[in-house]
C-alpha cells in the first residue's frame, strides 16, 4: 500500500464533510420521490408530484466547474450545490436524494479516479450539518449517455445516497460519526448541499446536476451495511508457566530452545522467539492486521459512539495479537507525531516536542511510541518497509545537522517501492552511489527500534521472489539479493548494536514463484522466521478451490522452514478483485456481496492445520479493506456495519485463534 498519508487525509476529510447522505423532502406514510426546490411540501403536495417522475426535469438543474487534483485522494471542488430545501418536521429515517450527474465532454470521458457524490442535510435554524456514512463513487466508465444541453455535448450517469441508519454531526461541538439517524435528524430541514469530490481524478471542466429528487427507500438503513448477529465470546485462553504454554483445552506446548541470528539478542526478543515457534507446534494461531491500531475503514473514533481507533477492535473488542507497521510511516507517511499527539498521547508528559526534535526524529519517536503502547495491550509487532528507490532519494531541505540524527538529511517521504529504474541493489551495498542514502534509512530504523520496549519482527525485501519492487527479479539475481539481506542484518546487529529485532524472510507465495523463494533464501545465519504472501484475487461463493490451492503453498514453504530450522508465518493475506467494484478505485474486501460469507473461518481451519504461528491480515484505509467494519453499535450492544461482522465474530470466538487480549500477560512479562 503505497501513499498511506494522502490515504489517511482522504479518510478524514471523507467521514468529516463528504459522506454521502439523503434529505426527505415527504411527509411519513409517503412513497416515491418528489423534486427538490420545493418549500415545505406536505403530504398532499407530495403526492402529486408523484406522478412527475417520469418528467424531464433538466430545468432544475446547477452547472459548477470543477478541477480535480490526481494527486490527491479526496480533492473537494471549490463550491458546493446548494438546494433551497425546506421541510415542516424533521423527515423520517429512509430518505434518499436522487440526481444526474453529469459532464461536459465531447467524446465519452476517459478521466482518471473517481468522483464522490455526497449529500448534506442542514437542520434546523443554525444549519446544522448532517451527513450519512456513505458517499455515491462514480468513475468514467459509468458516463455511458451523451445529452445535449444548450448546445453543448455532456455525458450522464444517475447518483443515488441514501440518508439513513447512522450519520456524522456534530455532538456538543464535536464532530462524531455512527449517530443514530433519529438522533441527529430532530429538527426540520432548512437546506441541502451536495458536495463532489474527487479520488485521484484528474477531471478539468463543468459538472451538473439534473433531476434532484428526495424520496423514502423501501426499507432502512444505507443500503450496504447490516447488524451482527453473533456476539463476541473468546473461548480462547493461553497461559505461560515457565517455559510451557497452556491452552483452555489443557493441551501444553514447551518453548523449544532458538539459535537466532543475533547472539546478543535480548531476553524479550529471545522469549519472542520461542514464544511464536511454540504457537507454530499447536493448533493456534496469532492473528495480526496491518497497521489496525490507528488506520480504520469504519466510523472514527469518538467517547461519544463508542469506538475506537481499530477496525479489529470495534467488531471483537480485543486489538489484533500482532500490528503490522511500515518503513512508511517512519519516515511520516501516514501515521506520525502529529496523530500521536493527537489521538494517542493521554498525558502531556507523552506528547512529542516536534520542534525541539525536529519532524524526522519526532515521527520516528511517534512510531516507537505506538509499538510500546501496542505492546503493553498484548499486541506483538512487526515492521516491514515498502522503501523508495534510493536512486530517487533526495536531500532534505531545512536539514539541520547541529539538532537532527544523519537520517534526517534524507527524504524518505514518496513511496517509490515500485520504481525500478538504476541498479540499485548494488548501488546500496558500501562503495555504491547510494549507500550513504541507504545507510541513513536503517539509521532510521535502528533509533526506532531503539525506543521499542520489546521484540520487533523486521521483514525487509519482502516478495523478492517477484518483479515488482526494486529489489525484484527484475532488478539483481540471487546471489546480490542474498548480500543486500545479509548487509542489512549485519549493519543492525553489529554496527548499530540493535539487539531486539527478529528477521523475517518473506516470499510472494505464487506457485510459479516458490522456486526461486527458495533460491533467494538469504542463510539461516541470517533469518529469525520464514513467511509467505498471498492473497486471494475474485473469491467465490465456497472458495474451495483456492482453499485447497492455498493448502498446498501453506504445506510447501511450511517443509521449507521446517528443513532450515525456522517458524513459519502468513506474512500478509487478504483478498482482492481483478476489476474494483462500481466507483471504486481498488477493491480489497467488498464492500457488500462479498461471495463467500464465511471466508474467515474457513481460512482459520487452513492456517490452524498447519504450523503457522501467526498470520497477518492487511490493512484497512478509507479507500480499502481487508477486515469487515463497524459503522455504530446499537442500543441493544448488537453491530451496524459490514456484513462479514458475523464471520470474523466466529473467527474471534474460535478456540485456535489468538488476540491481544489473549496474550497480554505473556507479551508483558516478556
Amino acid at each position: 500500500m503505497e501513499d498511506r498519508e494522502d490515504m489517511r487525509r482522504a479518510g478524514k476529510l471523507q467521514r468529516v464533510l463528504s459522506l454521502g447522505i439523503l434529505l426527505a423532502l415527504l411527509a411519513e406514510g409517503v412513497t416515491g420521490c418528489a423534486p427538490v426546490g420545493m418549500p415545505a411540501l406536505g403530504r398532499k403536495a407530495a403526492a402529486l408530484l408523484e406522478d412527475k417522475q417520469g418528467s424531464d426535469n433538466s430545468s432544475m438543474a446547477m452547472s459548477l466547474p470543477a478541477e480535480f487534483d490526481v494527486q490527491s485522494k479526496w480533492d473537494r471542488m471549490e463550491r458546493d450545490f446548494d438546494f433551497a430545501v425546506t421541510t415542516d418536521e424533521p423527515p423520517m429515517e429512509g430518505v434518499v436524494f436522487r440526481s444526474d450527474l453529469l459532464v461536459q465532454t465531447s467524446a465519452k470521458p476517459q478521466f482518471l479516479g473517481r468522483m464522490n457524490v455526497s449529500a448534506i442535510l442542514l437542520v434546523g435554524e443554525e444549519q446544522r450539518w448532517v451527513q450519512g456514512a456513505v458517499p455515491a463513487q462514480v468513475r468514467a466508465i459509468n458516463f455511458t449517455e451523451s445529452v445535449i444541453r444548450d448546445g453543448a455535448v455532456w455525458y450522464r450517469t444517475k447518483v443515488e445516497v441514501t440518508f439513513s441508519g447512522t450519520v456524522d454531526t456534530d455532538v456538543d461541538d464535536v464532530w462524531t460519526g455512527g449517530i443514530p439517524y433519529h438522533q441527529a435528524v430532530d429538527q426540520a430541514v432548512t437546506g441541502l448541499k451536495v458536495s463532489v469530490a474527487g479520488s485521484q481524478c484528474n477531471y478539468t471542466g463543468m459538472i451538473r446536476l439534473e433531476n434532484p429528487v428526495l424520496g423514502y427507500t423501501a426499507g432502512g438503513g444505507d443500503g450496504i451495511s447490516v447488524n451482527s448477529t453473533v456476539s463476541p465470546n473468546n473461548m480462547t485462553a493461553v497461559s505461560m508457566q515457565g517455559d510451557m504454554l497452556t491452552f483452555e483445552n489443557g493441551m501444553q506446548q514447551p518453548l523449544p530452545q532458538m539459535k537466532l541470528s543475533d547472539p546478543g539478542a535480548t531476553e524479550a526478543t529471545v522469549r519472542t522467539a520461542r514464544y511464536l515457534a511454540a504457537m507454530g507446534n499447536s493448533d493456534h494461531t496469532i492473528i495480526g492486521h496491518q497497521e489496525s491500531v490507528w488506520s480504520k475503514s469504519g466510523t472514527a473514533a469518538s467517547p461519544i459512539n463508542g469506538l475506537t481507533s481499530s477496525d479489529v477492535e470495534d467488531v471483537t473488542g480485543s486489538p489484533a495479537g500482532m500490528i503490522g507497521f511500515d518503513g512508511l510511516s517512519l519516515a511520516g507517511q501516514g501515521f506520525n507525531a502529529v496523530l500521536w499527539n493527537s489521538s494517542f498521547a493521554k498525558q502531556e508528559q507523552q506528547r512529542i516536542d516536534i520542534d525541539a526534535l525536529g519532524e524526522p526524529a519526532a515521527n520516528v519517536k511517534a512510531l516507537a511510541s505506538l509499538s510500546n503502547y501496542c505492546l503493553d495491550r498484548g499486541s506483538l509487532i512487526t515492521l516491514s518497509c515498502h522503501m523508495p528507490n534510493f536512486s530517487q532519494v533526495k536531500e532534505r531541505s531545512g536539514y539541520q545537522e547541529e539538532k537532527e540524527p544523519k537520517y534526517a538529511r534524507y527524504d524518505f517521504t514518496s513511496s517509490t517501492v515500485r520504481d525500478k529504474s538504476g541498479n540499485v541493489m548494488q548501488g546500496i551495498l558500501p562503495g555504491g552511489a547510494y549507500n550513504a542514502a541507504f545507510t541513513a534509512y536503517l539509521d532510521m530504523i535502528a533509533d526506532y527500534a531503539s525506543q521499542v520496549d520489546g521484540a520487533i519482527l523486521f521483514r525487509p525485501f519482502h516478495e523478492g521472489n517477484g518483479s515488482w519492487f526494486w529489489w525484484g527479479t527484475d532488478m539483481c539475481d540471487a546471489g546480490t539479493y542474498q548480500e543486500v539481506f545479509r548487509y542489512v542484518v549485519a549493519y543492525l546487529r553489529d554496527q548499530k548494536k540493535v539487539h531486539n529485532l527478529l528477521y523475517v524472510y518473506s516470499a510472494d507465495g505464487k506457485q510459479s514463484l516458490m522456486k526461486e523463494a527458495e533460491n533467494r533464501y538469504p542463510g539461516d545465519a541470517y533469518v529469525d522466521l520464514i513467511g509467505f504472501d498471498i492473497y486471494q484475487t475474485d473469491p467465490e461463493p465456497d472458495s474451495g478451490a483456492w482453499f485447497t490451492d492455498f493448502t498446498s503453498r501453506l504445506s510447501r514453504m511450511e517443509r521449507f522452514a521446517a528443513r532450515h530450522g525456522k517458524p513459519f508465518a502468513v506474512a500478509e493475506i487478504g483478498t482482492n478483485t481483478s476489476v474494483p467494484a462500481p466507483g471504486d478505485l481498488v477493491t480489497c474486501l467488498q464492500r457488500s456481496g462479498c461471495p463467500d460469507q464465511q471466508w474467515f473461518e474457513k481460512l482459520l481451519d487452513r492456517i490452524s492445520a498447519s504450523r503457522a504461528c501467526y498470520m497477518l491480515i492487511w490493512s484497512n484505509t478509507s479507500e480499502v479493506f481487508q477486515t469487515p467494519f463497524v459503522r455504530a453499535v446499537n442500543s441493544d450492544g448488537s453491530l451496524y456495519g459490514h456484513e462479514l461482522m458475523d464471520d470474523f465474530l466466529r473467527f474471534y470466538n474460535d478456540r485456535r485463534s489468538v488476540f491481544a487480549e489473549d496474550q497480554a500477560e505473556i507479551i508483558r512479562g516478556f
